[in-house]
């Protein structure tokens, strides 16, 4: 169902809801009669629409989105029951009073059947009507509240589970015996596979010498949020901190190790939304949750001293063979390119630069096309991954048209084969954007994220996020924090409700990240905002 329209609060507090109406009606004066006849804003209707037909009903409920319709039976083209079973079939939500001038009872077993609110027969009483309207407002009210009251315990069990769990993961790796008294009732509570193979990662973020210790803490909050919904959200691991406050990532592993992956990804996603790339730190796989701590401790001992025997995100390993300098070149450029699947124009300048070097180091033809078609092969599938689009029929034209051609042919109708792959995305691209500042702006009270946004519109959170700050200029993650700041504001402006409350509403299950996020935006704290917003 739409979301209403939040205006000031009363004198106590309370949200005033305000709802959208539409009257649908082929007879002018009946609609008009209706629209002018009742006092809307005393029973909390801002907007008023109307339409004369059942088409332009359609459009005024797919661009308003009304949450009452009030619609006559009988109409040219679509009958007004019609019209309601059409919307039922998107909207369950919406409440709906049916006016008919005959009193036929197969009209209103109809309507009965499609979930009508009210069925009123003409010369419509005004008395009656209102009272109908007032009752379907009073029902949305009801629903809303039960809706928020359901979020709110929801929200709050669970920022006392998340709570709990990260004490439990710190017992763990510090092995105390509480933790191996506990394990089993851990297990049960939080429904993880305690014989899993596992693995901890500690984030070491990029040091900024100029931030104090607000900035800092704020980014640090802002990553673990990051990390939350791109591992704890899609059930891949367990995210926590450390008694130093490091962030500690507890990997599940599986046998392709995928959680090497997840970290790439998760390291790009922090550099696109922070511009500042950390790294991770790797401890060793361990067979079951209860072997964590050595894991952990392994981690930090790298850490600690540098070990080289332990891995670094994106640390080239520099004994690996260099038996074809070319093929160590080629490997630099085919990485660059699928890791830039939603910029064009950089993938197109990293081209270029592979065309270069081709010329450069004097490449024969057939190698030449060999690496073109190596290349544009590693980019379909990045892209086909990342989109879940095809375009099958053009990788095999470039490999009919790279069929004996000479090296400046091959790297023609290659760059020809990335321009006709991606040469459809730029409208699409921006629909996506537009599809989620929309989701984001209507749902801020939610647990939004990057990775969450990213599987309602299935693509991958790392396409999404090059996507939207390519787009926009600022990072996705970047914008929800926006938008629920200014909500924020706007709330403390207007109520008197608590800093607390306003947390919740925005999406903030945490007070502390909210003030510190509150402050990163305006200067000052929430309650000093309020007090120099209400001239206090």
């Amino acid at each position: 169902m739409a979301k209403a329209i939040r205006q000031k609060t009363g004198c106590r507090g309370r949200i005033t809801v305000k709802y959208k109406i539409l009257i649908v009606d082929d007879e002018k004066m009946i609609r008009m009669g209706i629209k002018n006849a009742m006092p809307w804003e005393r029973m909390d209707i801002s907007e008023v629409y109307t339409a004369a037909s059942a088409k332009e009903a359609a459009a005024v409920i797919e661009e308003h989105q009304p949450e009452i319709m009030i619609t006559d039976i009988s109409m040219t083209e679509m009958s007004g029951l019609e019209l309601v079973g059409e919307i039922r079939k998107r909207d369950e939500g919406m409440r709906i009073i049916v006016l008919t001038g005959y009193d036929r009872f197969e009209y209103a077993r109809e309507a009965l059947q499609l979930r009508v609110h009210d069925f009123l027969l003409k010369p419509i009483d005004e008395k009656e009507l209102k009272r109908s309207i007032e009752k379907q407002v009073g029902e949305l009210e009801a629903i809303r509240r039960r809706r928020e009251e359901s979020q709110t315990v929801s929200r709050t069990k669970g920022v006392r589970q998340q709570m709990e769990l990260e004490r439990f993961m710190r017992l763990l790796i510090s092995a105390k015996p509480e933790a191996k008294e506990n394990l089993p009732a851990f297990l049960e509570e939080f429904h993880f596979d305690g014989e899993r193979d596992m693995r901890t990662g500690l984030l070491i973020p990029q040091v900024h010498g100029e931030e104090d210790s607000e900035s800092r803490n704020f980014r640090m909050q802002t990553i673990r949020q990051i990390c939350l919904g791109m591992v704890d959200g899609l059930k891949r691991g367990i995210t926590f901190t450390d008694e130093k406050g490091r962030i500690v990532i507890a990997f599940f592993c599986d046998k392709e190790k995928k959680e090497e992956e997840l970290s790439r990804q998760l390291v790009e996603i922090l550099n696109d939304e922070l511009e500042a790339k950390p790294r991770i730190i790797w401890g060793s796989v361990k067979g079951g949750i209860e072997n964590l701590s050595i894991s952990y401790n392994d981690a930090v001992f790298a850490l600690e001293h540098e070990r080289e025997a332990f891995e670094k995100l994106y640390t080239m390993d520099l004994n690996r063979k260099r038996e074809d300098i070319f093929q160590e070149v080629f490997r630099e450029f085919r990485m660059a390119m699928t890791g830039s699947i939603g910029e064009r124009e950089k993938m197109f300048h990293i081209f270029d630069r592979f065309g270069m070097a081709v010329d450069s180091y004097n490449l024969s033809s057939g190698y030449t096309r060999s690496c073109c078609f190596e290349l544009a092969s590693a980019v379909y599938f990045a892209w086909f991954t990342d989109t879940g689009s095809s375009a099958e029929e053009h990788l095999s034209a470039l490999m009919k048209s790279l069929a004996g051609a000479e090296r400046e042919k091959a790297l023609k109708v290659t760059e020809m084969f990335l321009d006709r792959l991606f040469a459809g995305e730029e409208g699409e691209v921006h629909e996506l954007v537009g599809k989620v500042k929309r989701r984001v702006h209507e749902n801020l009270a939610e647990d939004l994220t990057v990775a969450s946004l990213a599987g309602e519109f299935y693509v991958t959170p790392n396409y999404l996020s090059r996507l939207f700050k390519r787009v926009t200029g600022e990072g996705c993650n970047e914008y929800i924090v926006r938008k629920r700041i200014e909500k924020a504001r706007s709330l403390l402006e207007t109520t008197t409700l608590k800093a607390g409350e306003i947390a919740m509403m925005v999406g903030y299950h945490d007070m502390n990240y909210f003030s510190l996020a509150f402050k990163k935006h305006t200067g000052m704290s929430p309650i000093k905002y309020r007090e120099q917003a209400q001239g206090r």
